[in-house]
């Protein structure tokens, strides 16, 4: 038995990517929750790869989980939104976990390697926003130690209609 490794997805494992992130919008779908219900165009995938901003969690070859880290402030955000609005920050964008391996760890597991990534990167906060009607989204980030800051309403393509997210944020570092 291997133990799972993050590390940053190549360009050629962007379908790879592609379909775990589809996977894991069909479960959502299944459980009443629509905000992933059109997939990612592959594009985009491909492009976040190739900017080495789209990492994968692996065990032998098989992908449980996903996530996308960029540096960036999200049009969607605003800055003052934040405890610390100019401090350094990664954010965390599609962040998904296989359906059949969730419940089993990996989603800490892979928050706490966004936490390492942001710090190793240099920055001193991970910041991030959830589906607030997914009810166990913002549990479970608060149980890692996440900060919920606010909620703002956000349209998405699969939504057609401003929709509540929660926003999140947690400090990994001292201030650099």
């Amino acid at each position: 038995m291997g133990f799972p490794v993050m590390r940053r997805a190549q360009v050629a494992e962007a379908e790879a990517v592609s379909r775990l992130l589809r996977d894991a919008g069909r479960d959502l779908q299944m459980k009443g929750y629509q905000n992933w219900a059109l997939p990612y165009p592959l594009r985009a995938i491909r492009e976040q790869a190739q900017q080495g901003l789209v990492w994968v969690l692996e065990e032998r070859g098989e992908f449980l989980a996903t996530l996308t880290l960029d540096y960036d402030l999200p049009a969607e955000y605003q800055a003052e939104w934040f405890s610390q609005p100019q401090a350094s920050a990664a954010y965390l964008h599609r962040f998904a976990v296989t359906p059949s391996r969730q419940g089993s760890g990996l989603g800490r597991l892979g928050l706490r390697e966004a936490e390492r990534i942001t710090r190793e990167s240099g920055r001193a906060w991970l910041r991030f926003d959830c589906y607030s009607r997914n009810p166990d989204l913002p549990v479970f980030y608060q149980r890692q130690g996440c900060t919920a800051l606010r909620q703002f309403e956000m349209v998405l393509p699969s939504l057609g209609q401003p929709e509540p997210f929660t926003l999140f944020e947690k400090q990994v570092s001292e201030m650099l």
